[in-house]
């Protein structure tokens, strides 16, 4: 089982996010490791972008 991502950037919440335009009311991002596509950029929770579409399964990036 796949767990949901913690952590995501403003890049793969725009493509992944139920609300592409993100959260209307602001988000608090900090620097930290994306959960889906593994790069080290600003991150915030994906309840900001709406939640994510179930497209997120299949771009998740596995940290080794």
């Amino acid at each position: 089982m796949v767990r949901y991502p913690d952590w995501v950037c403003d890049e793969c919440g725009r493509e992944h996010g139920k609300r592409p335009k993100g959260n209307p009311y602001g988000a608090t991002y900090h620097y930290g490791i994306c959960d889906l596509c593994g790069h080290n950029t600003d991150v915030t929770e994906p309840r900001d972008w709406g939640h994510l579409r179930d497209s997120w399964k299949t771009t998740k990036h596995e940290l080794l």
